[in-house]
């Protein structure tokens, strides 16, 4: 055989091990995730969502992706089994903060006060494309819950709603799927920015 052939195989990394870094002290940092990379100016906020599958996955994917924090109703599901087994131990490694659906009206504008723009991820009359949508710096991505979406009260409060667009039949994508996909195109356009 060739031997100059080159063999495509899987390869999963820890940049933990390669860095040599004090995961401890550099989370205590607040700029910089576990890894040693900056933080997004990115805050996904889960309040609305209730199936700790879904925040497990939202954590994991938060994580990955080196958002600043996650936001959910209740921190003691980070202690369930379920929660640990699907993020991976992604909880131990974003900041999770709590917020529940009785104060987030008021959460949400003291974010906008700090400077934030709170995106609704949702469908709605006026809601924008995803993919046509800029992105700027320090953003509040808002799910909903599982099956009703953002409340009405809620959508008053948002800067701005966007929806990702589907080719199919089924109405709606599972809230952990758009909040991935959501994640990973604002994670784009600041790359792309950076890099330009």
């Amino acid at each position: 055989e060739d031997e100059t052939k080159l063999v495509n195989f899987q390869r999963k990394i820890l940049p933990l091990d390669s860095l040599h870094l004090s995961m401890e002290a550099v989370k205590e940092q607040g700029l910089k995730n576990a890894a040693g990379q900056r933080k997004q100016e990115l805050v996904i906020c889960a309040t609305l969502v209730d199936k700790v599958p879904n925040l497990a996955g939202l954590a994991r994917t938060a994580e990955i992706f080196a958002a600043d924090r996650l936001v959910i109703p209740d921190t003691s599901v980070c202690k369930m089994d379920i929660f640990k087994s699907v993020s991976v131990s992604a909880g131990d490694w974003i900041t999770i903060e709590e917020c529940k659906e009785d104060g987030l009206l008021s959460w949400l504008k003291h974010q906008r006060e700090n400077g934030y723009k709170i995106v609704g991820l949702e469908q709605t009359s006026s809601s924008s494309c995803i993919s046509k949508t800029e992105f700027t710096g320090k953003t509040v991505l808002l799910l909903g819950k599982e099956k009703e979406g953002i409340p009405v009260e809620f959508l008053q409060v948002v800067d701005a709603c966007v929806e990702i667009p589907q080719l199919g039949i089924v109405r709606s994508l599972n809230v952990h799927v758009t909040g991935a996909i959501a994640i990973w195109e604002y994670t784009k356009q600041m790359m792309t920015k950076k890099s330009a």
